[in-house]
């Protein structure tokens, strides 16, 4: 054993005590003897009473040299003590820093020699901890003084904490009235909703807690244990997170106190539960969720994504060799007139052929099979039937098979192994390659962890559709018989999920815990339908119907028609009677809608190779050339971009692209080609049909976005703007966003180009300007209201002199779960179009409404959520009717759309930008609608 392993064994030590000794020993008073603690003479443990030993403790040698001086300084002390003190002088002036304040050792007193004798002989040896405390205590004679000093304070202290955490007021909300904006126009029907009043009993909600322990413990697993303690008094229903509680009831008293064993020590501890707030609906509506979501797990329900499906009642297709599955959609939120439950059906298709299954028909087509496999597996997600889990393909482990072993607890085991282990399943190849998901676990407090899934191809079953699929159109039109449900169907679903809950003990349990309840039936409330709009061309007026579809009038009448004088054709040469029979009947049909459209210059290519179309056009444009029009042989992504890139984005010259397979069948040839007449007069500047605007010193704009799905960050901003009185003429701009680059200073810019525009034509500024903002979900609202309609009020004072327009900004929603459905004897069907419902269901905190503008033949019809960001000083009337008024002007369609036109021609303009010219177009065709 070395020297100073013997030395810390028989003596002080060189740590943290033996330089608290030298410390004392250098900073002791003249007189003081030397503090020398002597080791007993045997290194063994004596079994003598540890009061005959010299205390061996930093607290106690620090008892030592406080006593010693108070003999020292005793009126009594002996004049050999004095002598000692003087011949100590010395030394005890050399400065020498002392880990004990001046102050602390003036607050001791000791009474006498033999006081404190009987101290130091009684008290045991003691440490860090009793020396913290003794700092702020005055040393009595007796040990039953120091402990009871010791106790008062700890207990002032408890008091001190108790009293900071309980002065903490109670939070009382206030409740803010909802937004009601009400129109009155149109006739009164009823109207059912797929919403279901969520009640809340009296007395009860959610009630939040602040919970702390005395004395305090850190480990978050011991504060669940000591609360779990109480769990009769909790009762079952309750969520703590390690501080804060959650429990559906009110303590009688503000505090409520518990004593809990420690699971460890056994100790005594104090929980103090602290009633803070009675959480509004409004902030609990995260939390009714995650009840539903575990409502619809113990219906035996599997998620996918965010929604459930029922996996017991699936909807077989042998033929087509796919699987449906029914499920819901839902969602609490609370509205303006209370906490709501929305819930709607919803179906996933999945395919009865696995992994493998495709993984075997692509090895059959030769080539580049692993490339092949990649290319169209990852990203694609596939369903384990043996545990109803969904999974992400990431990548194919071409190196690994079934045979292959993992660490499992420990031990190597191979994945033929672990599935016939596990869930009882006899892999059949051995030699498949694996495939591999990369699984994100959301870890509380910490960056979310990935663990590595791998998968067995013959075990996953793909899901959803495919290209193939989704132009095979008699699989889509069998598909549609079990997807598309009619308005009684949806209610009746609607009806048993509410029945399920309510007659599950379990299920209703989960709410009735929380004091919620579901009511019996859906949502019945009043709607009211617009009157139909009038159509206006330039020679006649009508009424839509009630399919508000008037496709059958435009046959011999537009409202404004252009001439066509220099335009080509360009075809492959093999085809040559397709282009003919187009051009002799495009001729034809235009004549009688007054279009004058003069014969095409014939331009017939050798093959149908993209830079044979692209170079032969370019040949082709000149100054006088008005438009472009090309027939393709097939369907091409490519060839179409590059055609519209040289003819926008290079050049200025409408163009409209036409698959020959349109246009060569005879008995439909002259309906299509009416269809692409109207077409062509649009892009050239013509206007097709009118509505009724009674003010004439309205611009209406519409906005959206569109997000390539290819590269990040990268985005296309599409902006209409109406130029003229009649609301008939667009101004267009699209902007095209790297990233960094914030949407709102794009916006301004195309803004205040469009009121230019409107300038030029009008010789004056709208009055008035209403702007329907498309691609803005819930998340988003907040943000286009404090910052794009910010910057779209700035750019009035932009402009010189400034103009005050009254402006109005409405988010238009269309990707929503809302269905609406009138009812009238006993028959349940889809609301006519016109119909509004701007209230009971309709947002708390905004003023929004609900407007079915369609008429559909298949299933039940989907309204459209118009919610205002910016209040102008519309009044609700007007607003909801110019808003359906907009959904019959859109040119690309006789009959009305889901949403307003301008929102649906920024949709196409970024599209068209985004998906295939990846430029920002000519400004010379900003006056027409070309990108149609």
């Amino acid at each position: 054993m070395s020297e100073q392993g013997v030395g810390r064994g028989r003596n002080v030590g060189g740590g943290r005590g033996a330089k608290l000794l030298a410390a004392l020993e250098a900073s002791r008073r003249p007189g003081e003897p030397s503090i020398v603690v002597e080791p007993p003479s045997d290194p063994t443990v004596s079994s003598e009473p540890s009061a005959s030993r010299a205390p061996a403790g930093r607290g106690s040698a620090l008892i030592q040299l406080l006593a010693r001086r108070r003999v020292i300084g005793s009126t009594t002390s002996s004049p050999e003590t004095a002598s000692t003190a003087a011949q100590s002088s010395s030394s005890a002036l050399t400065p020498v820093p002392s880990p004990i304040s001046p102050s602390v050792v003036s607050q001791v007193s000791i009474e006498s020699t033999s006081q404190v004798t009987s101290v130091v002989g009684n008290l045991n040896p003691v440490g860090r901890g009793a020396i913290a405390r003794m700092q702020s205590l005055k040393l009595s004679s007796t040990t039953e003084v120091v402990t009871k000093q010791i106790q008062d304070q700890e207990q002032q202290k408890s008091q001190a904490i108790s009293e900071k955490v309980y002065a903490k007021p109670i939070l009382i909300h206030q409740e803010n009235a909802p937004i009601v904006k009400k129109g009155e126009m149109g006739n009164k029907i009823n109207v059912i909703a797929n919403y279901v009043r969520v009640n809340i009993d009296p007395g009860k909600g959610i009630y939040e807690y602040e919970v702390s322990f005395y004395p305090s413990v850190d480990s978050k697993q011991i504060r669940f244990e000591l609360l779990k303690q109480h769990r009769e008094i909790l009762g079952p229903a309750k969520t703590f997170d390690g501080v804060t509680l959650y429990l559906p009831y009110q303590f009688e008293n503000t505090v409520t106190s518990f004593q809990s064993s420690h699971p460890a020590t056994n100790e005594a501890v104090t929980v103090n539960i602290v009633l803070r707030q009675k959480r509004r609906a409004a902030d609990s509506i995260h939390f009714y969720n995650v009840l539903i979501r575990k409502i619809a797990r113990i219906l035996g329900m599997v998620q996918m994504n965010r929604n459930y499906f029922n996996p017991n009642s699936p909807i077989i297709m042998p033929v087509e060799k796919l699987e449906v599955w029914p499920g819901y959609v839902t969602a609490i939120n609370e509205f303006e007139d209370g906490l709501m439950l929305c819930c709607d059906v919803s179906f996933r298709v999945l395919r009865t052929t696995t992994v493998l299954d495709e993984l075997v028909e692509m090895s059959k087509k030769g080539g580049y099979f692993h490339q092949t496999a990649q290319e169209v597996l990852i990203g694609l997600s596939v369903l384990t039937r043996y545990n109803n889990k969904m999974y992400r393909i990431d990548e194919i482990l071409f190196d690994k098979n079934p045979q292959s072993t993992f660490d499992c607890q420990g031990e190597p085991m191979s994945y033929v192994d672990y599935y016939k282990k596990q869930y009882n399943i006899d892999i059949k190849d051995k030699g498949q390659p694996m495939l591999l998901n990369r699984l994100k676990k959301k870890m509380q407090g910490k960056e979310d962890e990935t663990v590595l899934v791998c998968l067995v191809p013959e075990l996953c079953y793909l899901t959803g559709l495919d290209d193939r699929l989704r132009k095979n159109f008699t699989i889509m039109r069998s598909l549609a018989t079990h997807t598309k449900v009619a308005p009684m169907a949806r209610v009746k679903a609607l009806a048993s999920y509410i029945d399920s809950v309510n007659n599950n003990e379990r299920a209703s349990s989960v709410l009735s815990q929380w004091g919620l309840s579901l009511a019996p039936m859906p949502l019945s409330i009043e709607g009211r339908v617009l009157e139909p709009e009038r159509i206006f061309l330039s020679r006649s007026n009508f009424a839509t119907n009630p399919q508000c579809d008037w496709s059958r009038n435009l046959g011999n009448d537009v409202l404004v028609a252009v001439k066509i004088e220099s335009w080509i054709l360009v075809y492959v040469d093999r085809q040559l009677n397709i282009a003919q029979d187009f051009s002799k009947t495009l001729l034809d049909v235009g004549s009688k809608m007054g279009i004058r459209i003069n014969p095409p210059k014939m331009v017939a290519l050798p093959n149908d190779r993209t830079d044979t179309y692209v170079n032969r056009i370019r040949d082709e444009i000149n100054s006088s050339l008005q438009l472009v029009v090309a027939i393709f042989p097939t369907s091409r992504d490519d060839r179409y971009a590059a055609v519209k890139t040289l003819c926008t984005a290079q050049f200025a010259v409408p163009s409209q692209m036409i698959n020959s397979k349109t246009v060569s069948n005879p008995t439909k040839l002259r309906s299509i080609v009416q269809k692409i007449a109207l077409q062509i007069n649009c892009k050239m500047g013509g206007e097709l049909w009118a509505v009724s605007i009674p003010t004439k010193t309205l611009m209406v704009c519409g906005v959206d976005v569109y997000h390539d799905p290819t590269k990040r960050g990268q985005s296309v901003v599409g902006f209409i703007a109406s130029v003229n009185p009649g609301l008939t003429r667009w101004f267009s701009r699209a902007k095209c966003q790297g990233p960094g680059v914030e949407l709102v200073d794009s916006l301004k810019i195309c803004f205040l180009e469009s009121l230019k525009k409107y300038y030029e034509i009008n010789h004056d500024y709208p009055k008035q300007i209403v702007l329907f903002r498309d691609g803005v979900g819930d998340g988003q609202l907040q943000f286009a209201a404090a910052h794009e309609a910010t910057q779209f009020l700035s750019a009035f004072q932009s402009l010189v002199p400034p103009i005050e327009p009254k402006f109005t900004m409405v988010v238009v929603q269309k990707r929503i779960n809302t269905r609406l459905f009138h009812s009238a004897r006993d028959a349940i069907n889809n609301p006519p179009p016109g119909t509004v419902v701007d209230h009971t269901v309709t947002r708390r905190d905004w003023w929004d409404f609900f407007l079915v503008s369609q008429f559909v033949t298949q299933g039940t019809v989907s309204p459209t959520h118009f919610i205002v960001v910016h209040d102008g000083g519309m009044k609700p009337d007007n607003l909801q009717k110019l808003a359906y008024k907009m959904t019959h002007m859109y040119y690309n369609w006789p009959g009305t759309v889901r949403v307003p036109a301008p929102c649906q021609y920024a949709h196409k303009l970024a599209y068209l930008v985004g998906e295939s010219i990846r430029k920002e177009p000519q400004q010379q065709l900003s006056n027409r609608l070309y990108f149609l």
